[in-house]
């Protein structure tokens, strides 16, 4: 059973009957946890109370509801009637309302928004209404059974939480990362880690990497976490993982240039699924990928304005439009901007971005509606990529010296980056009854950067040997166009055969990403200075040594069934794909390369909804990823291949706000290249496909409210990644991740006495010792970095700055030095200096 309580009155309006009503919450808390607990249903009760006005149930007030999912259109009834309305799940699962326009009573506005769905209301007392199959309705459920469908989360605003839209707070209940269906997170048979809106806000994160800073299994240290121009992240030990927009592919192929990176103010949540996802995805590796969702357009008036000012000189503002364009809400908007510029902790760095969002739905009835969506994003700066040299950063170098963190090894109005990044979509959905829904996407993603600059190749000659002192350099101009157009067409079909429910997915979908890359370089540069730079000393420019246009093609049709009996919940997949690579060396036809391939991808996964919120699972699931390239005979690589078996617990206790994954897992990938070791001069500078890679290790997290005073999110990875290779480094620990890492992150706010409306949040993030190379020859130390966060509601003030909230957010509390990563000997990142941003929110 199920409850869609009341919209929270305002507390300054009815200060009075603030007692009264929580003792009615807490008492009728009491009876749902008790019902639960005596019919195997859990009750959820979310984020509101009862109001007066359930009293008045023969008064007549004016409905303006507009159409939409039965569930959502009923929450919005109940809260503006002032009642509340307990229901199973499954019942309004799949249904459609019209809508309720006029004056009515509380009993006639449920008559009209369920005529001819077979169900009735039923009242209770005490504006209690109970949802029920009416006598000739459709077959209710089995008197008994668990209900396992979605737990219902209601938001202040008397919506219910869905895959694709925003999250109170920073626990998830739902996602469609993982099935492409509207889906519990506790019925998903792998491990997926959500990071909402909320949590991004509250820890003040300026790119997906920052964001994802205490999320169990990932990896965001290395460059890019002082570099802020790409988000390259690693998971459960593979580098980097695939990122996708709403589901469609974003096109990076590595190696930082031509990365589309997109603006965390954009999202409404970052979904990081683990494990193989080739099923429903594609080509892909075997760590996962991370889909983030954007904000969408949305009936309900959004106005909200940002301004902050912060270290290094740094100046943002941002603004979030949205609401309803017609008096009968079936045309509505939302529009999101952000604009940004300051300095970076390195030396002569500085960056900027704007970025514009505008986007429309249209929905003209209750089953069809029709998004179309932009984005606009131009970055700039002045970026370096500081990969330095173990000696002299992990330990010392010359006279006991270290280098600077701020050491910019580059040349003062020489280095530049630029990149315009566009997205054009559309998703179209309509449903043509309660059990068939067609679903299409299409996305345009286009990115085209530059990035002049510099990077260290390694220790100058000296009389002696190596100079530690100095370092040779590259002198380079990258240029690199990406774009990436992808469709996606699916059919969810909900049946049932006797007592199993089934919800089926069957879908086709393309993708084709080009990759244009035109690559100067002087790799004879001036050697710099490590400890006392010259920057007079002006390099020649480079030449032209690199021209690729490559293309990646790819058709795929997979289906899917999510089978449900009684407390088991079996997910089947299963997908075969067709992709055509064509690699062309504009400046070697020697280096041409045409393959296609094909291949079948599976998943299997079975859950147990064992009551009171547990729920074990175990998985298997598949990966594959063409290569480009041949070996010395000229034979084309095979794709390499990644299998992963999971299992864990996944717990939402019955009655809280929280989720707990623990698992343990597996993953083999096989097929890699490595450097060929044949001696004879035609295997030298070839490679052969004998590399391998196993991951396993074990993930916890979990996020909670644990009342209303505080937010909790803790996480602790173990992730043992190894080189099966026979040829190549065999039994070599990976270096793109520290076996161990923890993190823990608490929000308190302050509801009564003199403090009231001041929220403090604090954070610490460890990782490991780990080792730096590929042979294992070194180790980096492990290290803790702090972080903080201030929020204060200023109405509390004065009632005529309502709606405006300051914020001040700390990153690296205590300034640490540290490496945040080694992953060569000259391939060592200093991590993020103490940042401190001030602001101040609006809304209205």
């Amino acid at each position: 059973m199920f409850h869609l309580p009341a919209l929270r009155q305002s507390a300054s309006q009815h200060k009075p009957l603030l007692p009264a009503v929580l003792a009615v919450a807490i008492r009728r808390a009491i009876v749902l946890i008790a019902l639960g607990a005596t019919t195997g249903v859990a009750a959820q009760t979310a984020g509101s109370v009862e109001t007066n006005s359930a009293a008045s149930a023969t008064a007549r007030k004016a409905y303006a509801l507009p159409a939409g999912p039965l569930g959502d259109v009923l929450a919005n009834f109940a809260g503006k009637a002032g009642v509340s309305v307990q229901l199973d799940a499954r019942l309004v699962e799949a249904r459609a309302s019209a809508g309720l326009q006029g004056n009515h009573t509380v009993r006639e506005g449920f008559a009209l928004l369920l005529a001819g769905t077979g169900l009735e209301v039923v009242e209770r007392g005490g504006g209690i209404y109970v949802l029920r199959v009416g006598p000739a309705g459709a077959t209710a459920p089995v008197p008994g059974q668990t209900a396992t469908l979605a737990t219902v989360h209601v938001t202040t605003n008397g919506r219910q939480e869905n895959a694709a839209g925003p999250v109170q707070g920073y626990v998830a209940k739902r996602s469609a990362t993982a099935t492409k269906t509207d889906t519990p997170i506790l019925e998903i048979p792998q491990t997926i880690n959500v990071v909402t809106a909320d949590e991004i806000a509250a820890r003040g994160a300026n790119s997906i990497t920052q964001a994802l800073r205490y999320t169990a299994g990932v990896n965001t240290n290395g460059f890019t976490d002082a570099n802020m121009i790409a988000d390259e992240i690693t998971s459960r030990g593979f580098s980097p993982a695939p990122l996708y927009l709403d589901g469609s592919y974003l096109p990076y192929a590595g190696s930082l240039g031509g990365a589309p990176q997109i603006e965390p103010y954009s999202l409404e949540r970052i979904e990081v699924l683990k494990g193989p996802a080739s099923v429903l995805y594609g080509q892909n590796q075997p760590g996962g990928i991370i889909n983030m969702v954007t904000k969408k357009p949305t009936p309900e008036r959004i106005r909200e304005a940002k301004l902050g000012l912060g270290s290094y000189g740094r100046v943002d503002g941002a603004l979030d439009l949205g609401g309803s364009l017609n008096d009968d809400k079936t045309l509505y908007y939302r529009m999101l901007a952000v604009a940004n510029t300051g300095d970076q902790q390195i030396d002569y760095t500085k960056s900027s971005r704007v970025f514009l969002s505008p986007s429309l739905t249209w929905k003209p009835t209750a089953v069809t509606s029709l998004t179309l969506y932009a984005q606009y994003q131009k970055d700039s700066g002045v970026p370096d990529y500081q990969a330095l040299p173990m000696i002299g950063t992990l330990v010392p170098g010359p006279d006991g010296k270290k280098i600077s963190r701020n050491f910019f090894n580059g040349e003062p109005g020489y280095n530049s980056f630029d990149r315009r990044q566009y997205v054009l979509g559309a998703d179209f959905s309509h449903a043509f009854n309660d059990s068939v829904r067609l679903r299409q996407t299409v996305r345009y993603v286009d990115v085209n950067d530059q990035w002049k600059g510099y990077y260290l190749l390694r220790f100058a000659a000296g009389p002696n040997g190596p100079d530690t002192s100095k370092a040779t350099r590259n002198k380079l101009d990258w240029r690199q166009h990406n774009s990436s157009v992808s469709f996606d067409n699916n059919l969810e079909i909900k049946a049932e055969t006797g007592p199993v429910r089934h919800t089926l997915l069957a879908g086709v979908d393309y993708r084709q990403f080009i990759r244009r890359y035109d690559g100067y370089n002087n790799y004879s540069a001036d050697a710099i200075d490590l400890y006392n730079p010259d920057y007079s000393v002006i390099a020649a420019n480079p030449s032209l040594t690199t021209r690729w246009n490559n293309k990646v093609e790819q058709i795929g049709v997979y289906l899917q069934d999510q089978i449900k009996w009684d407390r088991l919940v079996l997910t089947l997949g299963g997908r075969h794909d067709w992709a055509k690579i064509d690699n062309k060396d504009l400046l070697d036809s020697a280096g041409n390369a045409r393959r296609d391939d094909k291949a079948f991808t599976g998943r299997a996964g079975l859950t147990y909804l064992a009551g009171n919120g547990v729920a074990p699972y175990v998985s298997y699931s598949e990966s594959f990823l063409p290569i480009i390239g041949t070996d010395f005979s000229g034979a084309s690589f095979k794709p390499t291949t990644g299998k992963q078996v999971e299992a864990g617990i996944k717990f939402q206790p019955s009655g809280s706000n929280a989720l707990v994954t623990a698992s343990v897992f597996h993953i083999k990938q096989k097929n890699l290249t490595s450097p060929d070791t044949n001696p004879a001069p035609e295997h030298v500078g070839k490679y052969v496909q004998l590399g391998g890679v196993e991951s396993k290790g074990v993930e916890l997290e979990g996020k909670a409210s644990l009342n209303k005073n505080l937010d909790v999110v803790a996480a602790l990875t173990y992730t043992n990644v190894t080189n099966t290779s026979s040829s190549y480094n065999p039994d070599a620990q990976l270096v793109l991740s520290a076996p161990w890492a923890a993190s823990v992150w608490a929000n308190y706010r302050l509801l009564e006495g003199a403090l009231a409306g001041l929220n403090v949040g604090a954070g610490a993030r460890w990782t490991g010792s780990k080792y730096g190379d590929a042979a294992n020859t070194f180790r980096t130390p492990g290290f803790v970095v702090v972080d903080a966060a201030l929020r204060y509601d200023l109405g509390r003030i004065d009632a005529s700055l309502r709606g405006s909230e300051a914020s001040l957010n700390i990153q690296n509390l205590f300034d640490k030095t540290y490496l945040s990563n080694c992953n060569y000997s000259f391939g060592c990142y200093y991590g993020k200096a103490r940042t401190v941003m001030a602001g101040v929110t609006y809304r209205w």
